[in-house]
């Protein structure tokens, strides 16, 4: 805080000399002005007397008798604890290695890191590494395409049905050696499923369409008037199989069901459709 200080008017000298405790200017003075003695070394090292050794003694130390078992339990004394050190300090080396003999901690986190990361060791693809990572991706591959080839038909209707607003499904039923022979298109309004015979041009078509019909009016209005019609019930909906090749009509919950069949499939197989599609 030097800034809050008023600054002094006038310079300050002072005359006072500070003296070391013990300081004598006159004793100083005689020092410096006396005359040395020629034998005075100021700064000599002094000469160092040789030490006075005690005069050695010979003879023979003879123990009294009253003493000599202490002696002998004195030396006794002094010897075990050595042997006990010696003996603890082997059994803690035993142990020691006992321990370290039977230690597997280690292992056991080597283990799992070798099963966690076995990828990464060096010998794991070998030396045709290209080619097995080949193998592996056309492997995936393969199995990827499949999963979606069974899973194509559902996709596609439900894309169909997300168009059309119609809630269509796949039948659980085909006659054998029919297959889907395209994904589910929407058209007119309408789920169309096209399936055709593998070893023929035999096929048939499922158009699933919203509708307000009922069951007589669906006789009326898409049964052709003079055709031969074969009536059957599935699941409490009357099914109309009508004409020459066997086509067929229900509505099931709001829904058109109509069959185009160019296989002349039997009665039954159309039945056994209609319960797939219900």
């Amino acid at each position: 805080m030097r800034g809050a200080l008023k600054k002094p008017s006038a310079g300050f000298s002072s005359k006072m000399q500070r003296l070391a405790p013990g300081f004598n200017p006159q004793r100083e003075i005689r020092a410096k002005t006396i005359a040395l003695h020629s034998r005075v070394n100021r700064f000599g090292s002094p000469a160092v007397s040789p030490a006075i050794q005690p005069p050695i003694i010979q003879g023979e130390v003879v123990p009294r008798r009253g003493h000599s078992l202490s002696a002998a339990a004195a030396s006794t004394s002094v010897a075990l604890p050595s042997m006990v050190a010696s003996v603890s300090h082997q059994k803690l080396e035993r142990m020691l290695d006992e321990a370290l003999t039977k230690a597997n901690s280690h292992k056991q986190a080597l283990r799992y890191q070798a099963a966690r990361h076995f990828w990464q060791r060096p010998g794991f693809l070998g030396r045709w590494r290209g080619l097995k990572l080949l193998v592996a991706l056309v492997i995936v591959l393969l199995i990827a395409g499949f999963v979606a080839w069974r899973e194509l038909p559902q996709l596609s209707v439900r894309l169909a049905a997300a168009r059309t607003h119609v809630e269509a499904s796949v039948p659980s039923y085909k006659p054998t050696g029919y297959n889907l022979i395209s994904p589910a298109a929407a058209q007119n309004g309408a789920v169309l499923l096209k399936y055709k015979a593998a070893d023929s041009s035999q096929s048939f078509d499922i158009s699933q369409k919203s509708s307000n019909m009922t069951s007589v009016s669906l006789a009326q209005t898409i049964v052709p008037a003079g055709s031969q019609i074969q009536t059957s019930q599935v699941a409490g909906n009357t099914v109309y199989i009508y004409g020459q090749n066997n086509d067929a009509a229900w509505v099931n919950n709001g829904v058109l069901y109509t069959i185009s069949d160019h296989a002349k499939l039997s009665s039954d197989e159309i039945i056994k459709i209609v319960q797939g599609l219900n």
